[in-house]
């Protein structure tokens, strides 16, 4: 038996307590939340068994997801072992008609084994099998390089996907299930290219819904080869050519119809910042007392490290967690490096994953701790 699982709460100044969790959860690889206590987790190992469980519901409640997708055209009736990278849902998994957009991590062989992709998909709870997704764009459009897929949301009824090149593809129409593929027609955010500082590692990017705006968190580390945060940036969608302050002055072409603004200020956001499942909540609305404005993290491992196949189980960091908040900016308005705080880091949580949710009693930041009996996080 390993130690028992603890749960933190940032009401009560991130105090443990004891908290009951199924055994066959422990051990198992977390790859996103979804608001009313359900986390997606895949027990039993990096690709086995995933499924949605409910931490609420007295007695657990648990919903199985798809473990397999077809090979390719030319085997269409063999399948073969797919990995959930990050996932949401359109809404509440029990509802009735609930969507669920992932992104997974399969092989085009039988054997997962070599060459590994990564691909954005689509199905409905309760199917076995992840059907290939028909896209209604050209094949050389930029934003099909899914590889490069970093995050993903479901905002106002729509699933947005944020590439590595800080692209949005956002699926405003609901997916058409067929019996052998999924039909889409997203539509192409293409942003202005911000300019980048030189000394800039990025760590990861999130997609995160604040009211009617689209915000994108990005995590910085503070030099190359470096993996513990040291930043967070914070920008907002913004379209080009409305007459914003802002807007950027440099030549582009009419490919681009959008921009990253960043923001000076949180403007009182506690950002909760995590693969398919960030959120953003306010500070000051009187339903949680004692919180402050910033961007809450949790250990991440890189999205881009292969699940399935001969990949090493990535181990949580266990260290790189906290809270960040940015210094204040000074007479001019500049940002002073210099005084940025860093992430707030404490190495006293140890975890194999969290929630965020709400709840009648505020917000809740779980922490939930899986070790063995050598004290080793699983």
């Amino acid at each position: 038996m390993g130690c028992p699982a603890t749960v933190s709460c940032v009401l009560s100044g991130c105090r443990t307590h004891a908290f009951s969790v199924l055994q066959g959860a422990r051990g198992a690889r977390y790859f996103g939340s979804y608001d009313g206590g359900w986390l997606f987790l895949a027990v039993g190992g990096q690709a086995q068994r995933q499924a949605l469980l409910n931490l609420k519901i007295n007695g657990f409640q648990t919903l199985d997801l798809p473990n397999l997708a077809p090979v390719n055209s030319v085997n269409p009736n063999r399948d073969r072992e797919m990995a959930i990278v990050a996932a949401t849902l359109s809404c509440q998994p029990t509802e009735q008609g609930c969507i669920v957009a992932g992104i997974i991590e399969s092989s085009p062989n039988l054997v997962a084994v070599g060459h590994v992709t990564r691909s954005i998909a689509f199905w409905r709870m309760g199917d076995q099998v992840v059907l290939p997704v028909l896209w209604a764009l050209e094949e050389d459009n930029p934003l099909m390089r899914l590889e490069e897929v970093e995050d993903l949301l479901c905002n106002h009824g729509a699933f947005h996907f944020l590439t590595r090149a800080e692209d949005v593809l956002a699926c405003e129409e609901p997916p058409v299930f067929y019996r052998d593929s999924v039909s889409l027609v997203p539509a192409n955010m293409f942003f202005l290219p911000r300019v980048h500082d030189e000394n800039e590692t990025v760590l990861a990017r999130y997609l995160v819904g604040s009211g009617k705006k689209l915000l994108m968190v990005v995590r910085l580390a503070s030099g190359r080869g470096q993996r513990t945060t040291s930043a967070f940036r914070v920008f907002q969608k913004k379209k080009l050519n409305t007459g914003e302050e802002d807007e950027p002055s440099q030549n582009r072409s009419a490919h681009f119809e959008y921009y990253w603004s960043e923001l000076d200020e949180l403007d009182g956001r506690m950002l909760f910042v995590g693969r398919g499942c960030s959120r953003s909540y306010e500070a000051g609305d009187g339903r949680y007392p004692g919180m402050e404005e910033g961007v809450y993290f949790l250990d991440d491992p890189s999205i881009h490290q292969m699940i399935i196949g001969d990949a090493p189980k990535p181990p949580y960091l266990c260290s790189d967690n906290g809270k960040w908040s940015r210094a204040p900016t000074d007479p001019q308005g500049q940002f002073d490096r210099s005084s940025r705080s860093e992430a707030h880091r404490s190495t006293r949580f140890r975890f194999g994953f969290s929630l965020e949710l709400r709840s009648t009693t505020g917000l809740v930041f779980y922490r939930q701790t899986l070790r063995d009996q050598q004290g080793q996080v699983n």
